[in-house]
């Protein structure tokens, strides 16, 4: 599956474009780990229903609220509380494991391609810990949340897209 999206910001204006972009990101991520013999799940194309909850769910609030920028916890609702575990096991994902574990990658940009997926991709695998996330061979599933506009209230501006990436491991 090829999606042409990476290089257009999810629109407040077109539905259908966002919707586009939800699937170029989940096929970015898809596309950076088998690129490097990870393991892929054909079964999750269009992206893992509970982590999807999750994401799409934070991506929401942090644009509504726009807490994130330098010295913010993106990770962590400042109005909820909520933190990516306690998001993932609301959603629904891995009920009663006897392992499980998850990771969160989340990006805003603005203004030319800072906000599209593509610019979401390239500055994970530019940041270790994000990179580390992005690249973990044990997190098999995967759920993505994108929305237009930015979750740093320092950051206005046309085309300003926000991204959560959730990824989860369970056993049960």
């Amino acid at each position: 599956m090829m999606f042409r999206h990476e290089d257009t910001a999810p629109s407040s204006t077109d539905p259908v474009q966002t919707g586009y972009a939800n699937l170029a990101t989940l096929c970015q991520v898809w596309a950076e780990r088998s690129a490097r013999g990870l393991p892929f799940n054909p079964a999750q194309n269009s992206g893992h229903r509970p982590l999807m909850s999750a994401a799409r769910g934070h991506v929401e609030d942090a644009v509504a609220l726009r807490w994130w920028g330098p010295g913010k916890d993106p990770h962590t609702n400042p109005q909820t509380g909520s933190t990516p575990g306690s998001r993932i096991q609301a959603a629904g994902y891995c009920p009663n494991p006897t392992s499980w574990r998850f990771g969160e990658i989340t990006y805003t940009g603005a203004g030319g391609a800072a906000g599209t997926p593509r610019a979401a991709i390239n500055w994970w695998l530019n940041s270790p810990g994000h990179r580390a996330i992005l690249l973990d061979p044990g997190l098999l599933d995967v759920g993505v949340g994108v929305r237009p506009g930015s979750a740093d209230q320092s950051v206005n501006g046309a085309d300003a897209g926000t991204y959560v990436v959730d990824f989860g491991f369970c056993q049960q």
